[in-house]
């Protein structure tokens, strides 16, 4: 039974003005939300480093102007100084749980967790698909501050570290969770096997290839690597490969008009596929259509 809120539910632990200090970082918010249906985030300038993970329903997030769709186990980063809003779909509550921090500063010391906050300032795919199960340490340090106990100080942080080197894990490396080890057919391959499979299935109303990120389960920039590595061919030009191919394909069946083909293809118009086109293949849509139907009859 799906339960319905006309207001959010909200448990939040925010420590904005006096944040607590850890080994390696300082904690601003810690909480959980429900969003009722089509509930707004407000924008807002993100002052600190926040981890999300959606708990269930569906929803959305952006992240200076750009609109990432989000369900149920995605793991969404940001990054202090970025514009943030958000949302719940209006067919469906969106419940998450999120963890506010900032790294120490140089001045403040040296940290642990220096490649970590180097992956996360540089990331270009803030949202990824948890396969580590990050949802029990957020449950746990959550329980800890609700209801402390001895040693609540301890397990908050044991907690919280997890938080930061799981997502560091989901995002950036190719770690899998001991459920997944020993599958055939699993790790690098299969991930590799999975992005042609959602490229071939979405050519013509794939917009971006980060798409693939929440399709496949790693970063995008992971997943370049591992798209290489596996088969010695640039992603991005593997995608462009496979759009070549289908434009022809919808050329040579002589079904549809130019305007039809472009429309298919997700062009912004068919002047831009035409350029796209003649860049492609040294000739116009409307010349190789006439030297196709030429050679047919023929």
């Amino acid at each position: 039974m799906t339960l319905l809120f006309r207001n959010p539910v909200h448990d939040d632990h925010p420590y904005f003005f006096d944040p607590k200090p850890f080994a390696s970082y300082q904690l601003y918010q810690l909480g959980e939300l429900i969003c009722p249906r089509g509930y707004l985030l407000e924008e807002h300038i993100q002052v600190c480093y926040e981890i999300t993970y959606v708990v269930s329903g569906t929803g959305w997030f952006s992240t200076n102007g750009k609109v990432h769709r989000l369900g149920p186990g995605d793991i969404y980063i940001h990054t202090p100084g970025e514009t943030h809003a958000g949302g719940a779909d209006h067919a469906d509550p969106f419940r998450y749980c999120y963890f506010g921090f900032r790294f120490h500063s140089n001045a403040e010391g040296t940290h642990r967790f220096k490649q970590i906050q180097k992956s996360f300032d540089t990331h270009t795919v803030p949202v990824c698909r948890d396969r580590l199960g990050i949802r029990a340490p957020f449950f746990g340090a959550l329980r800890e501050l609700r209801e402390p106990s001895l040693y609540a100080e301890d397990m908050l942080e044991s907690f919280l570290n997890q938080l930061i080197i799981l997502t560091y894990r989901n995002f950036f490396t190719s770690w899998d969770s001991p459920s997944d080890m020993g599958k055939p057919g699993g790790g690098a391959e299969e991930a590799v096997y999975r992005a042609m499979q959602y490229i071939d299935r979405h050519l013509s109303d794939m917009k971006d290839l980060s798409e693939l990120s929440r399709a496949v389960g790693y970063s995008y920039s992971y997943l370049s690597y591992l798209f290489a590595k596996t088969t010695g061919m640039n992603l991005r030009d593997y995608f462009t490969h496979k759009r070549k191919q289908k434009v022809l394909e919808l050329m040579r069946s002589g079904r549809h008009s130019l305007t039809e083909i472009a429309e298919m293809m997700n062009y912004r118009s068919i002047h831009t596929f035409s350029r796209a086109f003649k860049k492609a293949f040294g000739v116009s849509p409307s010349e190789y259509k006439k030297r196709h139907m030429q050679t047919a009859e023929n």
